[in-house]
């Protein structure tokens, strides 16, 4: 420690306090401050004019306290400096309205060359987390040129984020760093290096930027190029980004067409595929994508009821999309597994997904099947209570409004359910009559009035997954319908 005190003298690092710190009287070390939570562990560092600085942990989170009333003069919204002078800390308000530039410069660019070479090292499984930890860079610097800090710079994490690093729990990336590092784990390390560096170069994009080092990453590797896709149907891209990428470049294209049709253009989409494919036969994310758009185009011939089997089944297909994946995966969080095909079901009702695949794919779909998802889309939830079984037909009573027994043909419900079973479902129309397409819940009939007290206009589908997660044992699918695409 002695040496680390030897080689921090002088030094300064500013931070800008909130109202919360003053409250507490601790201000947050997990970044601008880290260096000194680092040198106050244990035995702490004496504060000038009196008492000790020390470092304090909660929930992983380190923080600076003093002696009582020692940010008594602070203000929230100040700049604080601390400065190491003779082995004790000072406590300063800071001017920044000057400070010297090229040593700000010097710091982000420490920062950037060591942030790249600790996304290398976690790549190859040589460090814990895609970027350096800060106190680690500071102390680089103070050995490389010591007068780096001998003047207030602006805090560093502010300072870091304006020159696009990204600060997490105390380390600095580049963005689009893989911070949650599971996400990669089945990643090649060299394809953990392209991912982030795609990332970084979409996020960070300016005017005249250039791009072609991030398509060449994207041509060199399907398995980056099927994440970035997804991410960017997710998070669409901009004007500019969509302008400056390279049209005759397969990758670009994927992009383009993703970001169309996260944004609800699947016809637009559609097209930009067939052009990624007759650049680049047998791109596996482009074929996907053109097996599932040419999926919707449905054939005259066939009877409604069994276009409407193949409409539900591209229904699914499409929440599952990127664009729309995190209402289901919300849903499973706040409920049970076993449950999701179920869930899937509520995600897309409850969340008017079918309005939106009406609104995208209405060019492909005929005027019977237009006007059969738009009575879906009026078929509220309810609570079934199962009076007969006889083969393949099932005869059930609607709890919710006590309407007329319904009977309905299925080859799966009759056989896994029985009379005085309560189950949680919609009965959707097919041109012929109700079907159940989706994975009926299976409720317990002693919390009947419970989940009747859910079903009000508008169901909240969070509240519906909790009351699965609630069960005291597993509720899963009660069974029937059409399964989720993987």
């Amino acid at each position: 420690m002695s040496e680390l005190l030897r080689l921090s003298e002088g030094a300064v690092l500013t931070h800008l306090v909130t109202r919360a710190e003053l409250t507490a009287g601790a201000l947050a070390a997990v970044d601008d401050l880290r260096l000194w939570a680092r040198l106050a562990d244990g035995d702490g560092i004496p504060l000038a004019g009196g008492g000790l600085v020390r470092t304090v942990v909660e929930a992983g989170e380190p923080s600076l306290t003093g002696p009582a009333g020692w940010l008594a003069e602070v203000e929230p919204e100040d700049v604080v400096a601390l400065r190491l002078r003779g082995g004790a800390l000072e406590l300063s308000i800071a001017d920044l309205t000057d400070f010297p530039a090229e040593r700000a410069i010097r710091v982000v660019q420490e920062f950037g060359e060591q942030a790249l070479d600790a996304l290398r090292a976690f790549a190859e499984g040589l460090e814990p987390a895609p970027g350096v930890p800060i106190d680690v860079v500071v102390l680089d610097l103070l050995m490389k040129a010591p007068e780096t800090f001998a003047d207030p710079l602006p805090p560093l994490a502010p300072l870091l984020r304006e020159a696009s690093l990204e600060v997490r729990g105390g380390r600095v990336g580049i963005v689009g760093a893989p911070w949650d590092t599971e996400s990669v784990a089945d990643l090649a390390p060299l394809d953990v290096i392209r991912l982030a560096l795609v990332r970084s170069a979409l996020r960070t994009y300016g005017e005249g930027g250039d791009l072609s080092k991030a398509i060449t990453y994207l041509s060199r590797s399907e398995a980056v190029l099927a994440r970035i896709a997804d991410e960017v149907e997710r998070e669409p891209l901009g004007p500019g980004l969509i302008e400056a990428l390279p049209r005759t470049e397969p990758a670009a294209l994927l992009l383009i067409a993703r970001s169309a049709e996260g944004e609800g253009r699947s016809f637009e989409a559609s097209g930009l595929i067939d052009e990624v494919l007759s650049l680049a036969p047998g791109l596996a994310p482009a074929e996907q994508d053109a097996a599932e758009y040419a999926a919707c185009r449905t054939n005259p011939a066939d009877p409604l009821p069994a276009r409407a089997a193949h409409l539900f089944r591209q229904l699914l297909a499409y929440g599952y999309r990127p664009a729309r994946r995190r209402l289901i995966d919300d849903l499973v969080a706040l409920s049970i597994r076993v449950a999701e095909p179920a869930l899937a079901d509520l995600a897309l009702f409850e969340n008017d997904v079918v309005g939106e695949f009406l609104d995208a794919r209405r060019e492909w779909l005929r005027d019977d099947e237009t006007e059969l998802l738009e009575s879906w889309r009026r078929t509220p939830l309810r609570l079934w209570e199962v009076l007969d079984v006889a083969g393949d037909e099932i005869t059930l009573r609607d709890l919710t409004d006590g309407k007329e027994p319904v009977t309905l043909t299925d080859e799966l419900l009759p056989r896994q359910a029985l009379p005085g079973d309560l189950m949680l479902t919609r009965l959707l129309g097919d041109g012929e009559g109700p079907h159940v397409f989706g994975h009926p819940f299976k409720v317990d009939p002693a919390r009947r009035d419970e989940m009747l007290a859910l079903l009000t206009d508008p169901v909240d589908p969070y509240a519906v997954a909790a009351f699965f997660r609630r069960a005291g044992r597993p509720s899963g699918p009660a069974g029937g319908g059409t399964r989720p695409a993987p």
